[in-house]
């Protein structure tokens, strides 16, 4: 009977938590700084960077002065429910702090809570304002009590769902009172951590018409792995330690060539599918053609990478969509877009005056990038996604 087989560190569905998270210290360190100096953030990268993996992270590191707690916050589709969520959480860390449980134990006792846990907590009355609430509660706070950091992801999924069906009055207000929170006299026991990909500045800019409602977060940046400080090889190394597969140098390095843009996701697409070939043929070393093999069984797969295509198809006006479309599927098709073939479709689509702003988005979410004269798409396998998924006739 074989040696037991060891599978790599690699995780392809959710987001990575507990030991199945590469820990981006650097990331985390500015979190904290800006979280200590009282600024609200703005966490700021292209999609499957890892924002999330970060956020339920730092979820986990509430202390004496500082209670933090982490909220995907998609599906939520009317304003009260917002306020309702927001209000919750809110309670949530005041009764997980000895502090504030004791100077709110009669307010607990007024709303009725029935339960606490790790899921959340439940109220018993049915008639609460929340959004008064919040605005009764939060001055409220010992000015030397715990801070209390509210980590929300999908924030711009919310605000445009309420927009497209046709509530863009509740999107606003919601922008409103967000910032209201953040900028309010008595409200700096409370600090907001936004997750922002796709579409943050362009929701807020269609619901407000312009981004004055987040101009005051502090914009960090989760980018991918850095290949000047050698994260992927040390990413590799981690995800692979004591796995059945081993990668030396030259398997390493061409996997760095395979992958060229070192977001893990994409990297872990690529070991997971190695492994899981090699396992069923019982393979324990592999070759480069190996790794080959594996890309074009990862490329094959729509269901990796439509998100990618859907969110602009959802996000953007159907002209504005197809003018994005058009330039990169000519990008995929022909290894590279230069200025002027932007220029072209954007007067067939009638961008030309904002064209560069839709250019500026796609480089900022991780699509495309600008190598010499062209945009070239940063990742190969979005490149030859779009190429499979939108085929051209010469």
């Amino acid at each position: 009977m074989g040696a037991t087989w060891v599978s790599p560190k690699t995780i392809v569905g959710k987001e990575a938590t507990g030991d199945l998270y590469y820990l981006r210290t650097e990331i985390e360190i500015e979190v904290w700084e800006e979280i200590k100096k009282g600024n609200n953030i703005l966490l700021a990268a292209p999609r499957r960077v890892g924002k999330t993996s970060v956020m339920k992270s730092l979820a986990e590191q509430s202390n004496t002065e500082y209670k933090l707690i982490f909220k995907n916050i998609q599906g939520i589709d009317e304003e009260s429910v917002f306020y309702k969520t927001i209000y919750e959480l809110i309670l949530n860390c005041l009764c997980k702090s000895k502090r504030y449980k004791t100077q709110f134990e009669n307010y607990f006792k007024k709303i009725e809570i029935s339960e606490i846990s790790k899921d959340g907590i439940k109220i018993e009355r049915l008639d609460i304002d929340y959004l008064a609430e919040i605005n009764k509660l939060i001055p409220q706070l010992d000015a030397n009590g715990e801070s209390i950091v509210l980590l929300i992801d999908e924030l711009p999924e919310v605000l445009y769902q309420l927009y497209k069906d046709g509530k863009e009055s509740e999107a606003n207000n919601i922008l409103k009172n967000l910032r209201y929170w953040r900028q309010q006299k008595g409200f700096e026991k409370i600090q907001f951590v936004f997750a922002g990909s796709i579409g943050i500045h362009y929701v807020v800019g269609l619901i407000d018409k312009r981004p004055k409602d987040i101009n005051d977060l502090y914009e960090i940046h989760c980018p991918p792995l850095d290949d000047k400080k050698g994260e992927f090889e040390k990413y590799i190394a981690w995800i692979t330690k004591g796995a059945t597969i081993k990668y030396n140098k030259k398997l390493t390095a061409y996997l760095k060539e395979k992958t060229a843009y070192f977001v893990p996701y994409f990297i872990n697409l690529l070991i997971d599918k190695i492994d899981k070939t090699c396992r069923k043929n019982n393979q324990r070393e592999i070759t480069v053609n190996d790794i080959d093999k594996a890309f074009s069984e990862v490329i094959n797969n729509r269901n990796y990478f439509s998100d990618w295509k859907n969110r602009l198809k959802d996000y953007m006006p159907k002209d504005d969509f197809a003018f994005v479309n058009e330039v990169l599927t000519h990008t995929a098709h022909k290894d590279g877009i230069s200025i002027q073939e932007i220029y072209n479709s954007a007067i067939k689509y009638d961008k030309k005056d904002c064209y560069m702003e839709f250019i500026a988005d796609l480089e900022q979410d991780g699509y495309l990038t600008k190598q010499n004269e062209k945009y070239i798409f940063i990742s190969p396998f979005l490149k030859e996604f779009w190429k499979n998924d939108n085929p051209v006739t010469d």
